[in-house]
């Protein structure tokens, strides 16, 4: 079993999670307890979590704020991977909110560095909390009583 998909069974275990649309998703609040999952490992590899909008009749990803974490063995310069997946040459021509965006959900963490990639899953954290409020005055839907963001560990 992968690394990422024990981590979601635990946390599944833990927590408890709910299962939709054929999938385990967890709230925030839920994912929050992932850093410990991962320090009792004591085991680091790739890893993806991914924030739908849940409805009673829809799911949503919200594909911009899905957190990557590439296990390697040479960090690049996050900004310098940036500027290659945008094809541009300088910051300069991003908008702000992108590269801050870039800078909370995509990381390049050494081999066996535990403690560095669960600050990256922290950090995630903290800016999915400020995120999250955003998120939902842009897909809440009015009249539904059951919906919420969710992530998908992966």
């Amino acid at each position: 079993m992968e690394l990422s998909k024990q981590y979601a069974a635990e946390l599944e275990k833990r927590v408890g999670g709910q299962q939709r649309h054929g999938n385990w998703y967890f709230t925030l609040e839920q994912i929050k307890q992932l850093p410990g999952i991962i320090k009792s490992f004591d085991q680091i590899d790739d890893l993806a979590i991914s924030p739908y909008h849940i409805t009673e009749n829809s799911i949503m990803e919200a594909y911009w704020c899905i957190l990557s974490i590439k296990v390697v063995e040479e960090v690049q310069d996050k900004f310098d991977v940036l500027l290659s997946e945008t094809g541009k040459r300088s910051l300069k021509g991003l908008e702000h909110h992108y590269i801050e965006q870039w800078d909370y959900t995509y990381y390049e963490i050494l081999k066996g560095d535990v403690k560095g990639f669960i600050d990256s899953v922290s950090r995630y954290i903290r800016y999915m909390e400020k995120r999250e409020p955003l998120l939902r005055e842009e897909y809440d839907e009015p009249d539904q009583l059951d919906q919420g963001f969710y992530y998908e560990i992966w």
